[in-house]
């Protein structure tokens, strides 16, 4: 090899490093510069719920904090699977997020024979956002006046009280099916398709007792039209502070929430999650973020993604066993 083809080469080697050297720090740059563009928050269910409202708002407080817009994408249908499914497929850059639920992540795994994503491997956990209790409910001019009268009644008349939900295999009716467990009482569960439907019938007397979500229930509860018997959270909630708990009524134990999280696709880089995480849980003690949370009857969370990711084991195990120990099956 001559000086000149010696010298040659040894050009084309250092430029080669040099090309190297200038790629291998831009993952991490584009780490550091996140976010450089719009973000997408994936929420499987339709606009204008509860879980709609809290995204949107905790959407815009994200938004102020980075510095770029943070956008809720409605994709509802199949009780949230059609949303995860996207975002599961989506890159994992951090730029397309979903607002997962106890559905998606809890109980459609048992109820669905199978998934279009695994609600474990297909998802990197980013933090708890809030929770939803329910309300069992009943018509003011019906019998039973507190909980326990109403228990006292099922067990007397098994089989004989219908108890409208807002859907098969939605959190309200497993709430209930757990309160049948866990009372050791059989009412007929009627299922409707929504809240609004179900809340007709019993404000009309076809139905006497309702399991619904807070949120819906909370305006005619508090107008007088409905009778709350008791609330499914471990403690008792601001918003109907004369209310008891299942728990404090001798169900001990018993607790349901209707809870929602953000998660990313799986192989999201670290510091993107860690970032997220820490946006998000600044986002959940902005006063105007708890005002609009605490208007839609929900909990402001937060933590870590490993609490996140403790929360959701515990559900998922919590829920598969009394989907399979009730034989509950979808419509």
């Amino acid at each position: 090899m001559n000086r000149m083809t010696r010298r040659h080469v040894a050009g084309l080697a250092l430029a080669a490093i040099a090309a190297t050297a200038t790629l291998a720090p831009r993952p991490a740059a584009a780490q550091q510069d996140y976010p450089s563009r719009p973000i997408k928050i994936v929420l499987g269910f339709p606009p204008g719920g509860s879980t709609d409202l809290s995204a949107r708002r905790v959407a815009e407080q994200l938004a102020r904090q980075m510095g770029q817009p943070v956008v809720v994408e409605n994709r509802p249908g199949a009780s949230g699977n059609i949303g995860a499914a996207y975002v599961a497929k989506s890159p994992p850059d951090g730029y397309t997020l979903l607002y997962g639920t106890n559905t998606t992540h809890a109980m459609n795994v048992s109820l669905y024979p199978k998934l279009e994503y695994d609600p474990v491997k297909d998802f990197e956990p980013v933090v708890l956002q809030g929770k939803v209790s329910n309300v069992l409910s009943v018509n003011p001019s019906f019998d039973a006046k507190t909980l326990p009268e109403f228990i006292a009644m099922a067990k007397a008349q098994p089989g004989k009280i219908n108890v409208a939900s807002n859907g098969n295999s939605t959190s309200t009716h497993m709430a209930l099916e757990l309160f049948k467990r866990t009372a050791g009482v059989q009412v007929v569960h009627v299922p409707y398709k929504g809240s609004a439907p179900a809340l007709t019938d019993v404000l009309g007397g076809q139905v006497p007792a309702i399991m619904d979500n807070l949120p819906a229930s909370l305006p005619y509860i508090k107008a007088g039209k409905l009778r709350a018997l008791a609330v499914t959270s471990r403690t008792r909630l601001p918003q109907l502070p004369d209310v008891p708990t299942f728990d404090e009524l001798g169900l001990k134990g018993y607790e349901v929430a209707g809870w929602g999280a953000i998660w990313a696709p799986a192989g999201t880089p670290k510091p993107i999650v860690e970032r997220l995480n820490r946006e998000i849980n600044l986002a959940l003690k902005d006063p105007k973020v708890i005002a609009v949370m605490y208007d839609t009857a929900s909990v402001p969370q937060g933590g870590t993604s490993e609490q996140l990711a403790q929360y959701a084991r515990e559900e998922t195990a919590k829920w598969g066993e009394l989907i399979r120990s009730a034989n509950i099956r979808l419509d």
